[in-house]
């Protein structure tokens, strides 16, 4: 890989090209299944795929999903997503789950998390096999493979990581799923910000929060290092704007006490230099970040213990991937299609200014310049900042859609510099995974209700599309979809029909999406929606007994509480959350939400628990949310407030009553103002004068009893063919003494314990 950098000193002005060349072989796909085989074809007509996936990106922050918060100007400037819900369709009724581990899983397998075991989002060195995508899950890459696509992944992962995965020797994670190339990260999310400069300053006592040097209310001019000079030093280039230092793989220079060091050639630069040269390696957010790549069954580097540091921003190089990929298969001219998965890292904290280049709006001058915390912004202006950088990010990652589908030839600009659409063999599809997180959300949606709940501001995400087999452009779409529906998507632009080739046993929750881009007036295909969060099997449970992995994590402020999502103190600090459980299992702290909730004066604040297993169910108006505990049918949660009044596992929701809803598409943000179950929790009382809201939660209620047992998995059925056979017994004793999606009893060991239970679920002829 090659960055080139092309550096002029003194001013501030745009100054980087960056080119980055990737290394991209194209080779066959191996069949994970030879069901694929079977594919049907249902037409003549293919389309490639290009998909942007946006990372912690909900409704609530774009123009295309959110009229109020566009009404008021409070949103990202985002001209690109904007064109293509123009020139395309915009899904204005979408849910994926309420975090990206499961959404993402469910783009690729058509599956509720339930099915797959991918409920929760995967905590490295944290989450077991059988918690996340499992090698035999039938995938797009597979499914695609029979219609002779080349299927590739750019940027963030997170479908599952080799942490204790059988399937992850030498980083093949990505290709055991069937991804022919990945270029990425295995991690679920940026690494943290390197407030020391590459070792330069201290981290007790933060000065620079964005990870290189500011100066009034923009980047500092400094001195810029490079690793690996003519004659194999480093090299200095006096002057340079620090964020454009950063982003050309720089580290910008600065005394001890934190100044910028302007002269390559002085005692304080020469100094500087000796200590960046210790920590060339130091990860820095966006900007230094551990690169995995998997090329056709190949892992760069080939050792697990090893990693590609790399020095350019995250989403520049996911958008160049892509870039060089899609002008790659175009240059082949074989005829073979393809699909690009482009899963930008922005929307995740840590928020970090991106550089300037693709960012279309101004830093606010009443403003401090930086990234959170730091020398001389109190907590109340740190809020204001991330709020700014996160918005900054958005915008950056629409330019680099813009820059894919212009230098791809997707697009063209227009005598007025817009960007018109031009893709008529490529869908381009534009989604979020999950709601946005806590500080981040736009008005009317609900911080307190966001990322981690199954409530609107948590599942509702926006998903836009053009190109391809795209009519009547310009429309908005209000049907009902679901993210697991996208998998059914990818099969009908390839023509194969997935649930007439899905394997046996298989069963898929994906309904058609490919009507309502190919009719100019569509009518609703879903009756209903559906979206959950399911508690992980962790190594921390795993190894200290059930009932280990439970302690608090408190978000904003205190006033929300998990005991699942983030599981360790680790986790759950570097959240931004205050741990209030167990310490390296010594005793102390609490041991869950409800004990901690029951406390004084500790629990007075909460006033949300992210309860591990959630799900919510709708028919466009109507909302059922259910709420349980672990192991238990039902949530019996006493308070410090009011102790005889139990948190209750149920809520019920006129979305078409709630506030916003006449903005919002018909359907408002479900407050617990608007809970019509909040009195006492029980529908026969609390809906007794409500008899068209009791026949809708009657109906509900009904529909989530059908589907919830159809969800569970058989227990034994490693290969997922709906039987417990010789092929699943086949498949436990090659993970023999070690963790695996075979590991029934979530001991973290496949043994004779599994096989024991497999045995008594031994079922070869279940239907």
């Amino acid at each position: 890989m090659i960055i080139e950098n092309d550096i002029q000193p003194r001013t501030r002005s745009p100054f980087i090209r960056l080119t980055l060349t990737g290394i991209m072989l194209a080779c066959a796909l191996p069949l994970l299944s030879t069901t694929a085989a079977r594919a049907t074809e249902q037409g003549s007509n293919k389309y490639n795929i290009l998909f942007f996936i946006l990372d912690d990106i909900g409704a609530d922050q774009l123009n295309v999903s959110n009229p109020v918060g566009k009404a008021l100007g409070t949103l990202p400037v985002t001209p690109t997503i904007d064109a293509i819900a123009a020139q395309g369709v915009n899904f204005t009724n979408c849910w994926a789950m309420s975090e990206c581990s499961p959404s993402r899983v469910a783009f690729f397998t058509g599956r509720y998390p339930t099915r797959t075991g991918v409920g929760a989002p995967l905590v490295p060195e944290e989450t077991l096999p059988q918690s996340q995508c499992s090698p035999f899950e039938w995938t797009t890459p597979t499914v695609l493979k029979a219609a002779n696509y080349e299927s590739v992944l750019f940027g963030k992962f997170h479908l599952a990581h080799n942490d204790f995965n059988p399937q992850g020797p030498a980083n093949l994670v990505p290709n055991s799923l069937g991804f022919t190339n990945f270029n990425g990260t295995l991690f679920g999310a940026p690494p943290p910000i390197d407030v020391t400069l590459a070792g330069q300053l201290s981290a007790e006592k933060i000065r620079y929060s964005c990870g290189f040097p500011v100066e009034g209310n923009g980047p500092a001019i400094c001195a810029c290092l490079f690793k690996g000079g003519a004659d194999g030093g480093n090299e200095c280039t006096p002057g340079v704007d620090a964020l454009e230092c950063l982003a050309a793989g720089g580290v910008p220079l600065v005394t001890p006490s934190g100044d910028p060091i302007l002269d390559c050639n002085s005692p304080d630069a020469v100094a500087a230099a000796q200590l960046v040269a210790k920590n060339w390696d130091v990860w820095n957010g966006y900007y230094v970040w551990p690169r995995t790549i998997n090329l056709n069954g190949v892992a760069i580097p080939a050792t697990d213990d090893e990693l590609n540091y790399t020095r350019v921003h995250a989403d520049v190089d996911q958008a160049d991937l892509a870039i060089e990929f899609i002008n790659e298969q175009n240059n082949k001219k074989m005829g073979r299609n393809w699909m690009c998965t482009v899963s930008f890292s922005s929307g995740h904290d840590p928020w970090q200014q991106p550089p300037e280049a693709g960012v279309n709006s101004p830093w606010p001058a009443l403003l401090p310049y930086g990234c959170g915390d730091q020398v001389g912004i109190d907590g109340a202006t740190a809020l204001a900042v991330e709020r700014q950088v996160c918005d900054r990010m958005i915008e950056s990652l629409d330019s680099q859609i813009n820059r894919v589908l212009f230098q791809s030839g997707l697009a063209h600009l227009s005598t007025d510099g817009s960007l018109v659409i031009d893709a008529p063999d490529t869908l381009i599809v534009v989604i979020g995974d999950n709601g946005s997180f806590l500080n981040t959300v736009k008005f009317p949606f609900s911080p307190k209700r966001s990322k981690g709940t199954i409530y609107q501001t948590g599942v509702c995400v926006p998903l836009v599309m053009a190109g391809g087999p795209t009519v009547a452009p310009g429309r908005a779409v209000d049907s009902m979809v679901n993210c697991v529906d996208l998998f059914q998507l990818w099969g009908e632009v390839a023509g194969i029909d997935v649930q007439t080739a899905k394997p046996a046993g298989r069963q898929l929750d994906c309904f058609s999406m490919l009507p309502y881009l190919t009719t100019a007036e569509p009518a609703p295909i879903r009756t209903y929606n559906f979206a959950e969060f399911t508690q992980p099997h962790l190594m921390v449970e795993a190894t200290g007994g059930p009932g280990t992995v439970a302690g608090p994590c408190l978000l904003a402020n205190g006033s929300i509480c998990t005991d699942t999502i983030l599981a360790t103190k680790d986790f759950c600090e570097g959240q931004g959350g205050t741990w209030m459980g167990k310490v390296d299992g010594v005793e102390g702290g609490y041991a869950s939400c409800c004990e901690l909730a029951a406390a004084v004066p500790d629990g007075d604040s909460i006033n949300l628990i992210l309860w591990p297993t959630q799900c919510t169910i709708t028919n466009g108006r109507w909302k059922l949310v259910q709420k349980f505990a672990y192991g238990e049918t039902e949530v019996t949660c006493p308070t410090a407030i009011d102790p005889d009044n139990p948190v209750h596992a149920l809520e019920f929701y006129d979305l078409a009553d709630c506030p916003f809803a006449n903005q919002l598409f018909g359907r408002g943000i479900d407050n617990d103002g608007c809970n019509m179950l909040k009195d006492t929790g029980d529908p026969a009382k609390d809906l007794a004068h409500h008899p068209v809201a009791r026949a809708a939660y009657e109906a509900l209620n009904e529909q989530l009893l059908t589907l919830r047992p159809s969800l569970v998995p058989i227990t034994g059925d490693v290969t997922m063919d709906g039987n417990v056979n010789g092929e699943d017994l086949v498949a436990l004793l090659g993970f023999w003494n070690g963790p695996s999606v075979a590991d029934f009893n979530n001991d973290a060991e496949t043994n004779s314990a599994d096989l024991a239970i497999m045995i008594g679920a031994w079922s070869p002829n279940t239907p």
